[in-house]
C-alpha cells in the first residue's frame, strides 16, 4: 500500500512530466487528480488537441478507476475523430455506471450511426425523455439532430422508392414526419430533411403538404431542381399547398 508520501511524490512527478501547472491549491490525492485530468481532457477535445485529450482520459481512469466520467469523455473523443465503435464501448461504459441523459443520447446516435436501430432507439429516447426543458435548451443543436436521427431511423425502416396501399397506415411514415417537425421547429433552415418530410407525406397520401415541404424547401435551395420539378408535379396531380406544422 502506497504512503501519503509516495501518492504525494507519484502526484508530483506527473505533473511536472506533464508540465501541468495547478492553481488554486494542492493536489493531494489520486482522486482529485483524476477529476483534474478529465478537465484537462475535455479543454483540449474542444481546441482540436485529440491525442492530448485521449491520453489525459486513459491517465484519469488510471489515477481512478472509479471516474467513470473519463469514459463519457473518451466517447465525445472517439466520435469527433469517427471512431464509432470505440466510442460506444467508452459511451456504454460510462451508462453502464452513471444515469446521464446526454450520455445515452451520444450514445444513441453511435449506434444509430452503426445501424444498431434497436439500441439507438432505445438509448435515444431514453436520453430524450429525461432531460429537462433547460437542457434541451441549452443543448439545442444536439436535441436538433436528435430528432433528425430518430425520423431517419423510422424513415429507413421503409423503402421509400415503393408505393402500396398500406404506406398511408404506416407508423413509421407517421413516426418520422413527428421527429422530422420536431427538428424542423428548432432549425427549419434543412432543405435536406423538408425533402424528407415531403417523401413521407406523399408516402401518406398527403400531397398538400407535399406541396407545402417542396415549396418551403426551395425557399431555402432554390438552384435545386429537383424541387422546383416536384412542385410542379404536384401541382399537376392538383397539390394545393397546406401549412405541414413546422
Amino acid at each position: 500500500m502506497e504512503t501519503n508520501k509516495n501518492v504525494q511524490e507519484k502526484i508530483n512527478n506527473f505533473l511536472a512530466e506533464n508540465k501541468i501547472n495547478v492553481t488554486g491549491g494542492i493536489i493531494k490525492s489520486e482522486k482529485q487528480l483524476s477529476s483534474v485530468l478529465n478537465d484537462l481532457a475535455m479543454s483540449d477535445l474542444q481546441k482540436g488537441k485529440i491525442e492530448k485529450a485521449l491520453y489525459f482520459t486513459e491517465k484519469a481512469a488510471e489515477f481512478d478507476e472509479k471516474n467513470y466520467y473519463s469514459y463519457f469523455i473518451k466517447g465525445l473523443i472517439y466520435r469527433q475523430i469517427n471512431k464509432v465503435k470505440e466510442a460506444v464501448e467508452a459511451f456504454e461504459t460510462y451508462c453502464n455506471n452513471s444515469d446521464d441523459s446526454l450520455a445515452h443520447i451520444y450514445l444513441g446516435l453511435s449506434y444509430a450511426e452503426l445501424n444498431d436501430i434497436d439500441n439507438g432507439l432505445d438509448h435515444l429516447r431514453k436520453g430524450e425523455k429525461n432531460l429537462s426543458n433547460e437542457e434541451k435548451e441549452q443543448h439545442k443543436s444536439l436535441i436538433c439532430a436528435v430528432y433528425e436521427c430518430l425520423g431517419n431511423i423510422y424513415l429507413n425502416k421503409e423503402n421509400i422508392v415503393e408505393f402500396t396501399e398500406r404506406d398511408k397506415y404506416s407508423i413509421n411514415y407517421k413516426s418520422a414526419v413527428k421527429y422530422y417537425k420536431m427538428s424542423l421547429k428548432i432549425n427549419r433552415r434543412n432543405s435536406d430533411l423538408i425533402n424528407r418530410l415531403a417523401a413521407c407525406y406523399y408516402h401518406l397520401g398527403d400531397i398538400n403538404k407535399t406541396l407545402y415541404c417542396y415549396e418551403q424547401a426551395a425557399k431555402i435551395a432554390p438552384d435545386n431542381d429537383m424541387y422546383l420539378e416536384a412542385i410542379k408535379e404536384m401541382k399537376e396531380e392538383g397539390a394545393k399547398s397546406e401549412p405541414a406544422g413546422f
